[in-house]
């Protein structure tokens, strides 16, 4: 009988990483209060495939949907921000995780960074913070590139694809 409680507590400490992963943490907090998680379809971006040329429809064909994490600072929860930063910062800035982008202002600061190759990402991450709060997005589908994924943003951005999400998520609330 202890030889089966050994290799049950060794399995369990064998699958147990100190560090969650992003998906991890993201099921983590999808029932926290202090956070709001949603779901973007790309359908939802309101994208006109008929002004799209074969490489951009490709591209956009390429992601399902981006995951967005939102913690917005409150005076209620404004002590648990600075853990949160510190959780997410450590599983970004493992060698899992590759920085495509960084950008600092003086209002925010944000990371794209990449799980796989360049060529293959398994996953992209945007990763925003600000006074406020902060921002954590995944981009997820199938056969995705970085070069596909910066496609998708032009399109986006030339589109009325931010505001269509904006829409969306403003009549949530």
């Amino acid at each position: 009988m202890n030889k089966h409680w050994f290799y049950i507590l060794a399995l369990t400490l064998v699958g147990c990483s100190a560090t969650p992963s992003i998906q991890e943490y993201y099921v983590a907090k999808s029932e926290d209060p202090n956070f709001l998680v949603i779901d973007i379809p790309m359908s939802i971006l309101g994208i006109n495939n008929n002004t799209l040329s074969t490489e951009e429809q490709e591209a956009l064909n390429s992601f399902q949907k981006i995951n967005v994490l939102l913690f917005r600072k409150t005076s209620a929860n404004a002590d648990l921000l600075p853990a949160e930063l510190t959780t997410i910062r450590s599983i970004i800035d493992t060698k899992t995780f590759e920085p495509l982008l960084v950008m600092n202002d003086k209002q925010y600061s944000g990371k794209l960074v990449l799980e796989g190759t360049v060529e293959h990402p398994s996953e992209l991450v945007f990763f925003g913070t600000a006074d406020q709060g902060f921002v954590l997005a995944r981009l997820i589908g199938s056969d995705m590139q970085v070069e596909k994924a910066m496609l998708l943003a032009n399109v986006i951005q030339r589109g009325d694809g931010l505001e269509n999400a904006e829409k969306m998520i403003r009549a949530m609330f």
